[in-house]
C-alpha cells in the first residue's frame, strides 16, 4: 500500500515540480493528480507536458496513481453546459497522460434530493450524467471513481452504493471519503462495511465532525482505530491517499517541508494499523 496525496495548499506556494520535490522527501510514494486546478483542465498544457512531469514524478520515486476532476459547486445544470462537461472529461484526458488509473468525479447536486418529490429526479440525473462520461473512459483507459460527498445523493454509504450497483459498469469504482462520512454523522467504520469491495481509493483527513476541515488524522475526532480495522476486513488494498493538506495552511512555506515530512509520518502508522489488523484477520 502506497502513500499518496493531493497536491492542495503546496502547490500554491511552491509550484508542481517542487511540490513533488517535498512530497518525495518526505516520503510519499504517489500522487493524487488535482486536475480541478484550472490549468490542468483546459489547453494551457499539451501532452508532452504531462509525459514531462510523469518522468519527473517516476524519477523521484513517484506514481500518479490517481486524480480529481474539476468540479462546480452544485453541477446545477452540467447537462446543460458544454464548458463544464469538457472541463471534465479534459481532466480525465490530462491524468491518463499521467497515468492515473482513476479520476474522482463529484456527484451532481442540481437541487436538494432530501425535499419532497427530488430524490428520484436527482438520482435520475446523475445516472445520465455518469453513463455520458463512459466512452470518455474507455477511451482514455481510466477509471470513474464515485466519492461519498456531503448534500448529494451519494453522501450516505447506502446511496452510493445503490448508484454505482445501477450503473453497473466497469468503468465505475468507489473512492471512500472518510472525512465526508464523519460530517453526515455516519460511523466512517460502518460506512466502509457496507460499500465493501467496491472501494478502491480514498481521501483521508480528518474534521470535528461539523467543518470540512481537511486535517490530519488524528485532528480531528475520527476514530482511526475503527476506520484502520474496517479497511483491512474489507481487503481493502488501494492507497492510502490524503486529502489533509490543510494541515500545513497556517504554517509559514518555510515549514511546510517539515509539515509534509509529519503527514508521512502519520499516514505511515495508518498504513502499519491497517496491515496489522489483516495480520490479525489471517
Amino acid at each position: 500500500m502506497k502513500l499518496s496525496t493531493n497536491l492542495v495548499c503546496f502547490h500554491s506556494e511552491f509550484g508542481l515540480k517542487k511540490t513533488l520535490d517535498i512530497f518525495a522527501e518526505a516520503g510519499f510514494r504517489a500522487i493524487d493528480f488535482n486536475t480541478d486546478i484550472e490549468e490542468y483542465h483546459t489547453d494551457v498544457h499539451d501532452k508532452a507536458f504531462y509525459d514531462e512531469i510523469r518522468s519527473y514524478g517516476e524519477e523521484r520515486g513517484l506514481s500518479f496513481s490517481q486524480a480529481h476532476a474539476p468540479f462546480g459547486a452544485k453541477y446545477d445544470n452540467i447537462l446543460q453546459t458544454p464548458e463544464l462537461f469538457e472541463n471534465i472529461f479534459r481532466g480525465m484526458q490530462h491524468a491518463s497522460y499521467l497515468g492515473a488509473e482513476m479520476i474522482v468525479v463529484h456527484p451532481c447536486r442540481p437541487m436538494d434530493y432530501k425535499a419532497d418529490g427530488n430524490r428520484e429526479q436527482v438520482f435520475e440525473y446523475n445516472l445520465e450524467f455518469y453513463r455520458r462520461l463512459i466512452p470518455y473512459a474507455e477511451e482514455f483507459g481510466i477509471k470513474i471513481a464515485l466519492e461519498n460527498i456531503n448534500r448529494s445523493i451519494c453522501e450516505t454509504a447506502a446511496g452510493l452504493v445503490e448508484l454505482y450497483d445501477e450503473l453497473n459498469h466497469p468503468a465505475f469504482t468507489v473512492c471512500f471519503d472518510v472525512g465526508h462520512g464523519n460530517l453526515i454523522g455516519e460511523d466512517p467504520a460502518e460506512m466502509v462495511y457496507t460499500i465493501g469491495k467496491r472501494i478502491e481509493c480514498t481521501h483521508v483527513h480528518d474534521n470535528n465532525g461539523v467543518a470540512d476541515q481537511h486535517t490530519l488524522p488524528f485532528y480531528g475526532n475520527i476514530e482511526w482505530q475503527a476506520v484502520t480495522k474496517a479497511l483491512a476486513d474489507i481487503g481493502y488494498e488501494g492507497n492510502l491517499n490524503y486529502e489533509a493538506s490543510a494541515f500545513v495552511k497556517q504554517l509559514p512555506a518555510d515549514l511546510m517541508p517539515a509539515g509534509a515530512k509529519f503527514m508521512e509520518k502519520v499516514g505511515q502508522y495508518i498504513i502499519d494499523r491497517i496491515e496489522y489488523y489483516k495480520r490479525v484477520r489471517s
